[in-house]
């Protein structure tokens, strides 16, 4: 337990010298570093620490040149610079959303999605998959994934839902490429639907 708790604590001090970090540099507000700190310093459990974790790891996302958290934002008020992201290809880059509302759309070959209570919609179309094997994972925290996919393709589900819930429709006929699901939803759900047209 002893040893549980200085792990914490090492990594409650790299959250905040992040968080510095982030404010030294201007991209994130005096409020948000407040509040940030404040929250890392009242967390107790594994899991808040590592939601915690994300959530300061995404202010990494649009330094990469990705679509990115609007860093004048409030906490509670996080919006992102474009909410209709139709990129050529967004292949291994992590998609954050965090109390927001986010469309993706274009070629994919993998990619790796957060979702904390947000609503996500991803539409995939035949000529998008351009692998036979494509591989989305998730973190679903109190948020919704809608995929929608074209009738041709399998859908192979290996997400973990934790008082959530992950369903495909049952009108999928497969074909010669895989849309491999990944991941953990927790209170939230994964939805794949068939795209007609």
């Amino acid at each position: 337990m002893g040893q549980l708790i200085i792990t914490l604590e090492e990594r409650k001090e790299k959250i905040t010298d992040k968080l510095s970090t982030e404010y030294s540099l201007n991209r994130i507000s005096m409020e948000e570093y407040e509040r940030l700190i404040k929250y890392s310093q009242t967390i107790e459990t594994e899991k808040e620490l590592r939601i915690l974790e994300k959530l300061v790891d995404g202010y990494g996302v649009q330094e990469t040149g990705q679509q990115g958290i609007n860093r004048g934002a409030s906490c509670d008020e996080y919006s992102y610079t474009n909410n209709n992201i139709n990129n050529s290809n967004y292949g291994d880059r992590e998609q954050v959303s965090i109390l927001s509302s986010r469309t993706i759309k274009g070629v994919i070959t993998n990619g790796n999605f957060i979702n904390i209570l947000s609503e996500q919609k991803i539409i995939i179309t035949e000529k998008d998959l351009i692998n036979k094997d494509t591989t989305l994972n998730f973190v679903v925290l109190l948020g919704s994934v809608t995929i929608h996919i074209p009738e041709n393709v399998n859908v192979i589900c290996k997400a973990i839902p934790i008082l959530g819930d992950v369903s495909a429709a049952d009108n999928i006929t497969g074909g010669s490429k895989n849309l491999i699901i990944n991941g953990n939803v927790i209170l939230g759900d994964i939805k794949v639907k068939v795209r007609k047209g």
